[in-house]
């Protein structure tokens, strides 16, 4: 077939140099810089070769165009793959992060130009005319190549705008909480930018109503405490001018754990939001349309996460994606609650507590099961129903299977009402083979009213170590514990910033 021959012709001019063809990048981009430098030389001229005088050294200075000091590196660049302009620093991270993408573009285009081409230049390149059979192969595989080639554009595509969300995220500014002595939990303190956060924080955004961020911010305020250890800032942007009273957070919250940022203007939030579900120019639509919407940013600005509608599955997130920055202690003491409101009932939710994990390590069935309320669990429901099985408490305190000898250390708690609470600790068992092994527990507590006994009506537990990601995450009510393994992720879905 001849048009194998074009095939083996465009192979050998990808080898000979046909490469990559990135996006326009102006010359004059490059020309306007003027450079003068000169060499710090231990040389001497011969007419100072007597007087031995060394040569000064010359400075070294460089000019942009315009007269500034710096490169507008997030200027648009037109891309040829997307046919659009994107950001010059959006482009910058693409190409260091996906060098060999463009080079299958270049192959793909190639070949499709080449099989669509092949009735036309067939005598010419072989010697014979084109045979219908050949015409019918080429124009088989052109359309093949064509496919191939707008699969690979619209990854591009795709990954450049995610790109271009996460740089225009660091303009976004907000106000860092104040330690607990402050007289305020944030005062005059001047605001900051996601881009100066770069590098030593890891941001987690929600935005909403007040309703939706008071439901949403129960779970993030009974992980505060992690949140600090793995160098996580809350932001909760409200879109009908809510504040953290409106949230049921207290003042002495605010002050007794600094992981909650307040935004500098919240308009600048929301647009920003809706920017990220807006997928058309239409300004008289609102994309939030009364929806909550979260997005979170890693150490290095890359998003690791995003969502619409429902908030985030934290503990899995921590396990994920908020790892500790330090090594967890395991003489890391409880919280200290003799000097907060209703500081009884803490301590009282923190006893129970403590008796529930001596139970735990020492296999006291009966005294597990006095702990947990006889009420089911709608956590571990959702995985039963999705095809998991359980393992009873009998199983589960058996010599060989309980965690005997397992410290805990760093206990917390948050009182939501008179009849709901969760507590959290980290969990230090024996492994064989590792030198220390970490995990991260969260329990929810209830009472049927303000003068009853706390019982537990979920114990939850995943891995969490400064290096290792969780695989799995266990859950447990009155019937015993369920396993829910995280399945395979496509890589160029994970990260999107709500795609």
């Amino acid at each position: 077939m001849h048009f194998l021959a074009l095939l083996c012709l465009c192979a050998l001019a990808m080898r000979e140099g046909f490469g990559r063809v990135d996006a326009f990048t102006p010359k004059s981009a490059l020309s306007a810089v003027r450079c003068r430098l000169s060499i710090d030389t231990d040389g001497v001229s011969p007419a100072s070769t007597k007087q031995n005088k060394r040569r000064l050294p010359h400075s070294v200075k460089l000019y942009s165009n315009g007269g500034s000091n710096s490169f507008d590196m997030s200027k648009p660049t037109f891309d040829l793959y997307t046919f659009r302009s994107i950001r010059g620093d959006a482009l910058l991270r693409y190409n260091s992060l996906n060098q060999s993408e463009p080079l299958r573009i270049n192959l793909y285009l190639l070949i499709t130009a080449s099989l669509f081409s092949y009735p036309a230049i067939s005598e010419a390149v072989v010697g014979e005319p084109a045979t219908l059979i050949g015409v019918a192969a080429s124009t088989l595989g052109g359309i093949f190549g064509a496919y191939r080639f707008a699969r690979e554009c619209g990854r591009r595509s795709r990954k450049l705008s995610r790109m271009e969300k996460e740089l225009n995220a660091e303009l976004l500014s907000m106000r860092l909480p104040n330690n607990r002595f402050a007289d305020r939990p944030y005062g005059n303190s001047p605001p900051v930018s996601v881009r100066q956060l770069r590098g030593s924080r890891r941001i987690l955004a929600i935005c909403g109503t007040a309703d939706q961020i008071k439901d949403a911010l129960v779970p993030l305020r009974t992980l505060r405490r992690r949140f600090v250890q793995a160098s996580v800032l809350v932001v909760a942007v409200s879109t009908d001018r809510s504040s953290a009273k409106d949230w049921g957070i207290t003042s002495d919250e605010l002050r007794s754990v600094p992981y909650l940022a307040e935004t500098v203007d919240s308009k600048e939030w929301v647009d920003y939001f809706k920017s990220l579900l807006s997928d058309s120019g239409d300004s008289n639509e609102d994309p939030l349309q009364g929806k909550l919407a979260w997005f979170g940013l890693t150490i290095t600005g890359k998003s690791f996460g995003s969502g619409i509608g429902n908030p985030p599955r934290i503990l899995e997130t921590l396990g994920q994606s908020l790892l500790p920055v330090d090594v967890l202690d395991e003489d890391d003491e409880a919280e200290n609650v003799a000097s907060r409101p209703k500081a009884k009932t803490l301590e009282e939710i923190l006893t129970t507590q403590r008796s529930f994990y001596d139970s735990l390590t020492s296999g006291d069935l009966s005294g597990v099961q006095e702990i947990f309320d006889s009420e089911k669990s709608g956590d571990v429901d959702e995985v039963l129903n999705g095809g998991g099985s359980i393992d009873v408490w009998e199983k589960c305190l058996q010599d060989v299977a309980r965690p005997s000898g397992m410290k805990i250390s760093g206990s917390d708690v948050l009182l939501i009402s008179d009849t709901e609470a969760y507590s959290t600790a980290i969990e230090f068992p024996p492994v064989a083979g590792f030198d220390s092994a970490s995990l991260l527990a969260v329990q929810k507590w209830g009472r049927s009213s303000a003068e009853g006994e706390w019982k537990l009506q979920l114990h939850q537990t995943i891995p969490w170590g400064p290096n290792s990601k969780a695989g799995a995450t266990l859950r447990c009510d009155c019937r015993g514990c369920t396993a829910l393994a995280r399945g395979p992720v496509r890589q160029w879905n994970f990260r999107g910033m709500i795609d």
